[in-house]
């Protein structure tokens, strides 16, 4: 259709009278999904994009993952983006954030996750399994979806990508962006890429970027991920972020709660917004939004229970309590 730079991978709806139409009409043959929790882990083949043909000339990782029965792919549910599972790679996060366990996300403030790049939902389910509320999006892709993946085993997700455009979300929405091998070159665009995460992040929130496993020192792999993460060691600082932990390939990095940081920073590093967020899918910007936004209340000055402080209550309302907090009772 004639986008290029990203945009291809990006959302793009039927324009109907004064507004954009994005329905997609389901496969011929789309069975209801199985109902939760079973769906989580069982889901109709038919309803995806993946042929038997494409599944059995998928690498072993893709084989450890699913199992491909008749007319229905099961999922395993210790399978995962690391050698060791999401389980362990889920409480090593914890861990470097100074937690027993990820039972502790909670009592940390971490409540919502933006997981970017869906794979086959299976971090997706476990944060939701533990009472997070996780939202995946990755790029559009004609040969097969892994929103589509997500989304049938009855977990959040859309389209979107970092690329070109804002997401479709307020500033301040996430408690934790989570992107493991996810293809988004962060290094990029002047570190707008990096801005837009810094946007979508609460104040104390928390950035974990896993890379893909490195391959012997000297290698091509090797020299790219090290160009990849020297910027990203220098231009967190000019946003406000810290480095709290870095393990293996993973490295955690989080946002300040403390609003001073903004005022004592150096002259020439990344301006404060002026004005109010824009409106959906704006391109990406080139400043960040500091503590005057109303919306700047720090995850760690909430209470570990799924009520919300009176803070947030006078922001988002009783129907954002009773709806978008509580995760467990969620039919998605």
């Amino acid at each position: 259709s004639g986008f290029k730079d990203g945009e291809e991978f990006d959302r793009h709806c039927e324009v109907v009278g004064q507004g954009k139409w994005c329905l997609i009409r389901p496969p011929k043959d789309y069975k209801t999904p199985l109902q939760w929790p079973a769906g989580r882990d069982v889901i109709w083949s038919g309803n995806v994009k993946i042929t038997k043909d494409q599944f059995l000339s998928s690498g072993s990782m893709t084989k450890r993952m699913m199992l491909l029965e008749e007319n229905q792919i099961a999922f395993q549910s210790d399978a995962g983006l690391t050698f060791d599972g999401v389980k362990d790679y889920s409480r090593q996060i914890a861990e470097m954030m100074g937690l027993g366990s990820d039972s502790e996300f909670l009592q940390a403030g971490v409540r919502t996750v933006l997981d970017i790049g869906c794979g086959f939902g299976s971090f997706g389910a476990h944060l939701v399994s533990i009472k997070l509320m996780a939202l995946c999006i990755a790029g559009y892709e004609a040969t097969g979806s892994q929103v589509q993946l997500a989304l049938e085993r009855g977990l959040p997700a859309m389209i979107g990508n970092f690329i070109t455009r804002q997401l479709p979300y307020p500033s301040f929405s996430f408690d934790m962006v989570h992107c493991a091998q996810c293809g988004i070159p962060w290094d990029k665009k002047e570190g707008m890429l990096l801005i837009e995460v810094d946007r979508l992040l609460k104040p104390g929130g928390y950035f974990v970027l896993t890379s893909p496993k490195s391959k012997p020192h000297g290698s091509a792999t090797g020299t790219k991920i090290r160009n990849m993460l020297t910027p990203l060691e220098q231009f967190p600082e000019k946003i406000c972020w810290s480095l709290i932990a870095q393990q293996d390939e993973t490295f955690i990095w989080q946002k300040t709660a403390d609003a001073q940081c903004y005022s004592s920073r150096k002259q020439n590093d990344v301006p404060l917004c002026k004005g109010h967020d824009a409106s959906y899918y704006q391109a990406l910007s080139p400043c960040i939004i500091g503590p005057s936004s109303k919306r700047w209340i720090p995850i760690q000055n909430r209470s570990s229970s799924s009520e919300l402080s009176s803070a947030e209550l006078a922001l988002h309302g009783k129907y954002c309590s009773n709806l978008f907090l509580s995760s467990c009772t969620c039919t998605f």
